[in-house]
């Protein structure tokens, strides 16, 4: 008995070691750019690791009274609000559709929303970029936006359409009894219901949509203001880099997604799981 109760004593052990070399290993570029961001230009050259010999603030002030900084901020929350707001919208009606659409047309649609997540970006950029053009998307905010919703729609119709099946249709039974028509249900009876899952589905495109680059790029460009991927390209020049103001940037960039993801998080795993699993 004592035997087993020493072999489970190090075991648990081994695994709290592990749990903790794992957790270093995945935090240590926090640390890093987080230290970084409190150093002067000539400390970063001299080490990234070690500590500064006093915490330097004129990075934050640099920062902040940066104008196209703050502009390119404000936009980025700008643009993931929108994104966010219309993918939730869209996709919600278009997996409630399909969960309630009883028919081998409706999995033959949902299999094609599927398919497109094996396709990689690259085949279909040129063609992309082509029709962005066409339709005057191009170094336009809205375009950015709309193409930002479409690419980011497939898995938030797969989750709200699993959901809405792990649900008993017995609420929109009674409501349409009192007299509501479709959109009605789904306002009033269906929509609240699936809080968890929108909440999902908003934090992992936010996440998405706050840090991506190659999109924005292609689609937006150079015009003002840019999103805070795009703006954080100008810390590189060709022969200078300001690491201090790159790293500052990144930590000032972190702070709005993070907190929206510490509000949300509480949904986050009873979302996906009800929403991947059930269905």
């Amino acid at each position: 008995m004592p035997n087993n109760q020493n072999k489970k004593s190090a075991h648990k052990i081994w695994m709290n070691l592990v749990t903790w070399f794992f957790a270093l290993l995945f935090f240590s570029p926090i640390y890093i750019v987080i230290l970084n961001s409190f150093k002067t230009k000539p400390e970063i050259m001299i080490s990234t690791i070690g500590f500064p010999e006093k915490l330097n603030f004129e990075n934050y002030l640099t920062i902040f009274t940066n104008n196209d900084f703050l502009s390119s901020l404000l936009f980025s929350v700008a643009v993931v609000t929108a994104t966010t707001l219309l993918t939730i919208v869209i996709s919600s009606l278009a997996g409630y559709s399909l969960a309630r659409w009883n028919s081998k047309f409706a999995n033959g649609v949902m299999l094609v929303f599927l398919t497109t997540l094996f396709v990689p970006f690259q085949v279909y950029m040129v063609a992309l970029i082509v029709i962005a053009k066409q339709l005057h998307f191009t170094g336009n905010p809205l375009g950015l936006i709309l193409i930002y919703v479409a690419l980011g729609m497939p898995v938030p119709i797969f989750l709200y359409r699993n959901y809405i099946k792990s649900m008993s249709p017995e609420i929109e039974e009674a409501a349409e009894i009192d007299g509501c028509n479709k959109m009605q249900i789904f306002i009033w009876a269906v929509f609240p219901l699936m809080k968890p899952i929108t909440a999902t589905i908003a934090v992992l495109n936010a996440l998405w949509a706050w840090g991506e680059f190659l999109v924005a790029f292609l689609v937006y460009g150079n015009s003002r203001p840019m999103t805070i991927p795009l703006s954080q390209q100008y810390f590189y020049g060709s022969y200078n880099q300001q690491w201090n103001l790159i790293m500052t940037g990144f930590v000032v960039s972190t702070i709005p997604i993070v907190i929206f993801y510490i509000v949300m998080q509480k949904h986050i795993v009873k979302g996906i799981a009800a929403g991947a699993v059930k269905g």
